[in-house]
């Protein structure tokens, strides 16, 4: 680490300290509205706009799930705090179940031992302090139907995160589960719900607005057989929607016909209106999401170069434009290098967005963006509309509380992305690599003996984003230089780490196992990750020192205690330094995973969609010689 990389990173941190801490001071002397309050007026936006019972074409539309629905937060009085449970409004099921379909039934955690085990670390009783009312009233979106609570669960936390019950979710192999009597309905799950935008999903081109000022558009669906968009043209509403409330809307339809990325069309998730017309609520790029990089550059160094040097380059003159790399550290040949990508994979995603800027520009302190950092799942599937190969992403947000009503939880790329109300893909640059690594992204079996580093990671960012919500118990996930989205995600990479080698160490069956298989190619990449988790546990405490809240992770969160003190909160950020600011926390990841052999595959995004001229896309910022 060179000395000026360090001084800046004190400056920065010093920076950030102060300007968060002003911020703060001046947002809670302004009572504002959240930009969740102005969302809700919009007819569009509210779920009752679209009817429980409806039906689209299968040829030109798809379900984004099996299991989908809405939840709804069960009244306090109505609670049953040793059954407990929340409703849900089923709106898509499996075709053995489709007589739910419209029904409110009962949604409940699994009995199993290691669900409850996650349920029992992340329940907690819930109380306001003064410094998460004091957010409220400058506009930040807290859960407050949860407030004074007892044993506030993850399900509960969830449903109750906003004032609404406007919650969507995606089911992952729900157990259907009848009473003795009959009467009630129980779904019963194993996995946190998955944050969803929209009940169907569809793969268009825009062909023209059909007048002037109108949020009609005649659109082409992608035809199966041709492989062209030819197939019978549709007339769809793409809603313009309001501005938040410093005047910039989420997204626009503007133009969006003239975007570069129109030809290779745009998935449309969404649902019928009450008019019979389909809404869009939320839009994903089809470039982006396909196995077809724009480039592909082989070789260690030539990788470590674009990560530092290219990612983010020119990003002001990209606007509304997108960029996809994959680096390959180790294949001669781009073609070997897409190989390694089948359908199936998983992969690790490291996302970064960036700053607002142009007339309407968000504030910057010292011209720095800290943007945002959080962790994901990709998978590689075979799309049910092309049949090609694409990304699927889920993104793990540990999310502070924000006047957008975004929801610290697993998300989506189309509802975090491209919701046209809540999603950032239209007003920020974003950064997205996925990492494909065998030692983390494939699983063990040590003769019956089975670890997955990937399913550990998730369960760590699970606890993170449950305890999140509540603020462990205060209401309020609060933002400082030493405790942020960057530094929790990172919280939870760290404690996989000691898991997984706590899990092995601890286990004569397992040491006997690689001892007698010195040469298995288990053993190989398993020792892999032996080095790969001490170069990222290097990296993420470079002074060999553990915050006292990293090491105790059972105990206390960093960004839902109370605020530190500013020299305290200065220590903490200074031991952990490299993860304070989201794109050099990325960067480094980025770096280490792939000089251990990782395949990366880049996407990059600019404020795309529809066109607006007030805005700007602006870098996010690191430490740079």
């Amino acid at each position: 680490m060179s000395l000026f990389v360090f001084l800046s990173a004190v400056f920065v941190i010093l920076v950030i300290g102060l300007f968060l801490y002003y911020k703060k001071s001046q947002n809670y002397n302004i009572q504002r509205i959240s930009n969740y309050e102005i969302y809700s007026k919009d007819s569009f936006y509210q779920t009752s706009y679209y009817p429980l019972e409806q039906t689209v074409s299968s040829s030109l539309y798809q379900p984004v799930g099996v299991w989908m629905g809405r939840l709804i937060l069960p009244l306090k009085e109505e609670r049953e705090i040793k059954d407990k449970t929340v409703l849900f409004e089923v709106q898509k099921t499996d075709r053995f179940h489709h007589n739910l379909v419209g029904k409110i039934v009962n949604l409940q955690w699994s009995s199993k031992p290691e669900v409850q085990e996650y349920v029992k670390t992340v329940t907690q009783d819930v109380r306001f302090t003064q410094e998460t009312k004091k957010s409220q009233k400058s506009g930040q979106v807290h859960p407050d139907r949860l407030n004074n609570w007892k044993k506030v669960d993850p399900l509960e936390s969830l449903a109750g995160a906003r004032g609404q019950d406007d919650v969507i979710v995606m089911l992952k192999n729900p157990a259907v589960v009848y009473s003795e009597e009959g009467k009630k309905i129980y779904l019963v799950i194993k996995r946190e719900p998955v944050q969803i935008t929209g009940r169907f999903y569809g793969l268009v081109t825009i062909i023209k607005r059909e007048k002037k000022e109108s949020d009609r558009f005649l659109v082409r669906h992608y035809n199966q057989s041709s492989k062209q968009f030819d197939d019978i043209p549709e007339t769809i509403r793409i809603p313009q929607v309001p501005p938040d409330r410093d005047g910039i809307p989420r997204s626009t339809n503007q133009n969006i016909e003239a975007s570069p990325l129109n030809s290779q069309g745009w998935y449309i998730y969404g649902a019928k209106g009450a008019d019979g017309i389909f809404v869009v609520q939320a839009i994903e790029p089809r470039r982006i999401l396909q196995l077809k990089p724009d480039e592909v550059r082989l070789g260690l160094k030539a990788g470590i170069y674009y990560i530092k040097r290219k990612i983010w380059k020119n990003t002001a003159r990209e606007k509304g434009k997108t960029k996809t790399v994959l680096l390959d550290p180790v294949a001669n040949k781009k073609t070997e290098a897409l190989a390694k990508w089948r359908v199936g994979d998983r992969a690790i995603v490291i996302h970064t967005f960036g700053g607002i800027g142009g007339k309407k520009a968000e504030p910057t302190p010292m011209g720095m963006v800290t943007g945002h950092f959080a962790y994901g799942i990709a998978r590689v599937v075979r799309d049910r509309i092309t049949n090609e190969l694409r990304f699927d992403i889920e993104y793990q947000q540990v999310y502070a509380h924000n006047p957008d009503g975004i929801i610290a939880g697993s998300i989506k790329w189309s509802s975090y992305m491209g919701d046209l109300w809540r999603g950032w893909l239209g007003t920020r640059p974003v950064c997205d690599i996925i990492v494909k690594l065998d030692a983390v992204t494939e699983d063990y079996n040590f003769d019956g003996i089975k670890l997955s580093p990937l399913a550990e990671f998730t369960r760590q960012l699970n606890i993170m984003m449950a305890r999140y919500r509540i603020g462990d118990g205060t209401g309020a996930a609060i933002v400082t230089p030493a405790a942020s989205c960057v530094q929790d995600s990172n919280l939870a990479l760290y404690a996989t780490i000691k898991q997984i080698e706590e899990d092995i160490e601890s286990n004569p069956q397992i040491q006997d196992w690689l001892q007698r298989h010195p040469d298995d190619p288990q053993t190989l990449r398993f020792q892999r990750l032996v080095e790969l988790g001490r170069s990222l546990e290097k990296n993420l405490i470079p002074w060999r020192t553990v915050r006292s809240d990293w090491y105790y992770n059972n105990l206390e969160l960093a960004g839902t205690r109370q605020p530190d003190s500013l020299i305290l909160t200065f220590i903490k950020a200074m031991t952990t330094w490299r993860t304070v600011m989201p794109r050099q926390a990325q960067d480094e990841i980025a770096t280490i995973l792939l000089k251990n052999g990782g395949s990366l595959w880049i996407i990059r995004t600019n404020q795309v969609g529809g066109f607006d001229p007030d805005i700007a896309p602006r870098a996010t910022t690191a430490f740079r010689r």
